[in-house]
């Protein structure tokens, strides 16, 4: 089974990258965080591999915090691995922890592919263990004064290769530009500062 992957990104789609790794081309889903890339430049995703009679596929994340609830989300009766990702890509981690926590399946189901009864199943049957996964699995160092998603879109960004100074002084300007977020808007900004 394949973990991670470390590579040269050759393709965006709507929702895959397509991933070179010494010469073979990957296509890995992605939630939108993963999107922040810009096609040549060097990548790195932890990897949960779905093999089916019919297809393999890969599913990529920046962090293995994400990848943990990606999993735990396929335990749900119900869920398989476009749903999981359609959960991750509507919500933070930290919104997405909330809502299940408090059982709050009104915010489940404002995503796409998520009815009630599946948005009341995930609430029951992770509530309690999502938490677990969060603290077992952190997402990043929560960084005094900073807002929970900065250390996703630190890392998000030393995954691509930036240095941690420069990368923290760019999801800085970001956070400063755009406070409330969501975490995607701050990796687009920080890369254009990057950039300059």
């Amino acid at each position: 089974m394949i973990g991670r992957l470390r590579g040269i990104l050759l393709e965006r789609e709507p929702s895959n990258i397509i991933v070179d790794v010494g010469g073979v081309g990957y296509r890995v889903f992605v939630p939108p965080s993963a999107f922040a890339g810009v096609e040549g430049e060097e990548v790195d995703l932890f990897i949960h591999t779905e093999v089916r009679e019919d297809m393999i596929q890969l599913f990529g994340f920046h962090t293995k915090g994400q990848r943990e609830v990606f999993r735990a989300l396929l335990s749900v009766q119900g869920i398989g691995p476009m749903t999981s990702l359609a959960v991750l890509s509507g919500l933070t981690m930290e919104e997405l922890s909330n809502a299940i926590h408090s059982g709050n399946s009104r915010v489940l189901c404002s995503i796409p592919r998520i009815g009630r009864k599946t948005a009341e199943r995930i609430c029951l049957e992770l509530g309690e263990k999502i938490l677990e996964i969060c603290d077992a699995v952190p997402s990043g160092t929560q960084r005094a004064g900073k807002p929970p998603d900065f250390a996703d879109a630190l890392l998000a960004l030393e995954n691509l290769g930036y240095k941690p100074t420069r990368a923290e002084r760019a999801v800085e300007e970001a956070v400063s530009e755009a406070p409330d977020g969501p975490i995607e808007v701050w990796i687009r900004l920080a890369l254009r500062y990057l950039k300059h």
